[in-house]
């Protein structure tokens, strides 16, 4: 009992270093995007991918450990904790978040995470099955670019306030801006590289850990990932929509999350380069399905009414977590 204790503490650990190493290179990498003046739809797929860091992570270090499974419940389980948990306490506690009503907006991203579990019902996801999601998944990324982006980088910011300041002379101007650029990728690149260090030693601890307990107590991979490691993966979306909060701002946004959402899968195609992934399709696959199709249903419907989430429904799509949770460990 003892022992058990003991590693509970210790994958809470890490699972908070995890969250802390995801945020500092997301972050960093992300204020580097804005001083490069990076396109916003390439920042959108850098970002959204940087946000699946940890699910990457654990995805290769299950591959090495042979439970590539676990994964896979980390990754579609990450989905619904994003979707029906995150968004759902965001709309609770913001008590309304905006949306421009157009359902061919998000209908894509939400075939698309639906398309992926499609694809596991014959048993198997191989390398051809995460070639389709990638091109899918660009395919997305096009549409979003096609759809346009509001996007205004810090560093746009401080030079229009340079200009209001009389700063016109352009050797001054380029000048300032050199030593702007020095200082914060040398800052933000050290940042940023300490934040991979500790979700790569993060990941492989979580990993070394959940084989210890998946050796004590007979569960399946599959559901450990699709329950535990969805949660601890998502600590960053967690943390920042806690954050938002606190200091009244909504920096978290249903894009946001959906983009989130999207990477999951992709991190799942890119997983099906290293190996093919076997996973038996029981019952449990199927609930995971509808449980899905009732979540990306919800929202959608939410979405088009009234062009904006109510309180009311965060706290149905917060029912639909709870309700999946409680049927996959009690029935």
């Amino acid at each position: 009992m003892l022992t058990i204790f003991s590693l509970s503490i210790l994958a809470l650990t890490f699972f908070f270093i995890l969250a802390h190493g995801a945020d500092l290179l997301v972050g960093n990498l992300r204020a580097l995007a804005d001083h490069s003046k990076i396109h916003p739809v390439l920042l959108g797929l850098i970002l959204g991918f940087l946000t699946t860091v940890p699910e990457f992570m654990v995805g290769l270090n299950a591959i090495q450990q042979g439970v590539a499974t676990l994964s896979l419940g980390n990754i579609w389980g990450g989905i619904i904790v994003i979707l029906a948990l995150i968004l759902g306490l965001s709309i609770i506690l913001q008590r309304k978040i905006k949306t421009d009503g157009h359902l061919f907006v998000i209908l894509p991203s939400f075939i698309f995470i639906l398309f992926s579990l499609f694809l596991g019902t014959k048993g198997v996801l191989n390398f051809y099955d995460g070639l389709f999601l990638l091109i899918f998944y660009l395919i997305i990324v096009y549409l979003d670019f096609l759809a346009g982006g509001h996007y205004q980088s810090d560093i746009l910011i401080k030079e229009e306030i340079l200009e209001k300041e009389g700063i016109k002379n352009p050797k001054s101007w380029f000048g300032v801006r050199l030593y702007n650029w020095h200082r914060a990728f040398k800052k933000e690149i050290s940042w940023a590289l300490v934040g991979l260090v500790l979700v790569v030693v993060a990941s492989y601890v979580i990993m070394e850990i959940a084989d210890i307990f998946l050796g004590i107590f007979p569960l399946p991979p599959f559901l450990v990932g699709l329950l535990i490691f969805s949660l601890g993966t998502n600590l960053p979306e967690i943390t920042v929509m806690l954050r938002s909060l606190k200091l009244k701002s909504a920096d978290i946004s249903f894009g946001h999350l959906v983009g989130s959402a999207v990477s999951n899968v992709l991190v799942l195609a890119l997983l099906t380069f290293f190996t093919t992934i076997d996973l038996t399709v029981s019952w449990r696959y199927y609930v995971l399905m509808c449980f899905m199709l009732l979540t990306v249903a919800a929202i959608s419907w939410f979405y088009v009414s009234k062009k904006s989430f109510d309180r009311w429904e965060g706290i149905a799509l917060l029912f639909l977590y709870f309700a999946f949770v409680f049927y996959e460990i009690f029935l």
